[in-house]
């Protein structure tokens, strides 16, 4: 089966696609697998992160519980009040009212926190259940990242100025810094951010929200709800592993490609030893047939004088011995000339184009250029010769071997004439056209052309215009097209040149039923 350039170029381009589509789905399969780690190393840690601050805050609440049961009432109370913030980083200040009178200290005014929200807070845990009582939130200072915790009891009661950020040591908590994270948390609309390095949150790196967590904190008296999340995005995608993968592709593909190349390359090896094998074949064919028709005559004329002297002896015996010798010499030479003249003739028979014909099928030139092209590049490209095809022809009836071969040889000869020439402005041409009874293949080269005195002996066996030469190549072509009821004829182009014209019967098909 013909092999053209067209299927190679397909092939080609099945491979390429087919290494473009597994860099996409690997690259697809790899974002995924980097996501669903991401997502789950993300809601351990923001769990993680969320039993933390629990923690911190059962902490607080267990401070407020142990200082109004245990310290004492007076100064020694406020003393022991006063030094929270050395013990507990997360305490920035703490406060103490006597439940028997006085008001919260000015301290608090100056820290930012107002004396009424302290005492209404106050109020509300004062309202509770004795046995159930707790502290309550006075307010968030979202600004700076604290709020402010009210515990009433008596003979006292207590404030404490919370760090937000402290809640948790630093070295416990779960996200590092320099991740695309937002971590807070919210009570009655406001928010405290315990990080943020989204950078700008209008135009996040990420090209989605990426993964969030939200659950509230189990502790009665600071019911706030803890909020993370983390964007995704190209910029946190494991491009190494990508890149990774896309050059491991390309190599794949490029060594599907060479493997491919090398394929068409043993191919059209295959293609061109095969027709040098049929010109070889075709050769000797015509060396054959031209060494009958070289010796048909000088075969016929040795058998006419040995029939000669034959007829003269008989005619004047000579001594009987020697009479009797010599007849049976030159009866036995007369037989095998005979014998030789009918070897030449049946070989010269067999050698006739009319003598086996091949089965004759429609046959696309334009095919046959276009393989030739395939296979003759490496030898044009060498030579620097130029190669163009020109027109178009309907299927012709013939056979497609022969066919090949005759364009084949032509093609051989225009490359071989314009080795003559200077070396460069080489070029081919095949131009394909059609007259009423017969599909054309010219073959034309700007080589140095034929001399006038050879142009009328081009197709006779063992001329050749080449040193070296057989003279053989075009009797062939001419064989091979006379078989298929077709010729090759020369013609000088305009502008110089050579150009040789493969003429064959169009392919007649007959009407669609109606």
């Amino acid at each position: 089966m013909i092999q053209t350039l067209k299927a190679w170029r397909d092939a080609r381009r099945r491979l390429l696609a087919l290494g473009a589509l597994a860099c996409v789905l690997g690259a697809t399969a790899i974002v995924r697998v980097d996501l669903a780690q991401r997502r789950d190393a993300f809601l351990a840690e923001a769990r993680d992160a969320h039993r933390l601050l629990g923690q911190g805050t059962a902490r607080l609440d267990a401070v407020l519980a142990t200082l109004a049961l245990l310290a004492p009432p007076g100064p020694a109370g406020a003393d022991a009040t006063a030094r929270l913030p050395a013990l507990y980083p997360q305490v920035l200040a703490a406060w103490r009212r006597e439940a028997a009178g006085g008001d919260w200290p000015d301290a608090a005014a100056r820290s930012g926190v107002p004396l009424a929200a302290l005492a209404q807070a106050e109020a509300r845990s004062r309202g509770l259940p004795a046995a159930t009582r707790h502290a309550v939130l006075a307010g968030l200072d979202t600004a700076r990242g604290r709020y402010t915790l009210v515990l009433a009891g008596t003979p006292a009661s207590y404030a404490l100025q919370v760090d937000a950020r402290q809640l948790v040591a630093p070295g416990a908590w779960p996200w590092r810094s320099g991740q695309p994270m937002l971590a807070r948390l919210v009570w009655g609309g406001q928010a405290v951010t315990l990080q943020d390095e989204r950078g700008d949150p209008a135009r996040p790196r990420g090209l989605t929200r990426g993964f969030t967590f939200e659950q509230t904190l189990a502790s009665a008296s600071q019911d706030f709800g803890f909020q993370a999340q983390r964007l995704v995005g190209p910029a946190q995608w494991p491009w190494a592993a990508l890149v990774a993968w896309a050059l491991l592709c390309a190599g794949a593909t490029a060594l599907a490609l060479r493997g491919q190349r090398q394929r068409a390359e043993r191919r059209r090896a295959a293609e061109l030893e095969r027709l040098a094998r049929t010109a070889r074949l075709g050769t000797l064919g015509e060396l054959a047939a031209g060494v009958a028709h070289e010796l048909n005559q000088p075969l016929t004329a040795a058998l006419s004088g040995t029939q000669t002297a034959l007829r003269l002896l008989r005619d004047e015996p000579l001594a009987a011995p020697t009479q009797a010798t010599v007849l049976q010499a030159l009866e036995l030479a007369a037989a095998q000339v005979r014998r030789a003249g009918e070897v030449l003739a049946r070989l010269r028979r067999q050698m006739q184009p009319g003598a086996a014909p091949a089965a004759l099928a429609p046959v696309e030139l334009g095919v046959l250029v276009r393989h030739l092209g395939v296979l003759w590049a490496p030898e044009l490209a060498r030579h620097a010769i130029a190669w163009r095809v020109e027109g178009q022809a309907p299927p012709a009836l013939g056979d497609a071997v022969a066919a090949e071969q005759v364009l084949h040889n032509l093609l051989g000869n225009a490359v071989q004439a314009l080795q003559l020439g200077p070396s460069t402005g080489r070029q081919i041409t095949l131009r394909l056209s059609a007259t009423l009874t017969h599909a054309c293949c010219a073959v034309r080269d700007n080589g140095p052309g034929v001399p006038a005195a050879a142009q009328a002996r081009l197709f006779a066996p063992f001329f050749s215009t080449r040193d070296g030469g057989l003279g053989l190549g075009l009797p062939l072509c001419q064989t091979l097209a006379l078989a298929m009821n077709g010729a090759v004829r020369f013609q000088v182009p305009v502008g110089g040149g050579a150009e040789f014209v493969l003429e064959l019967p169009l392919a007649r098909t007959s009407p669609a039923p109606p």
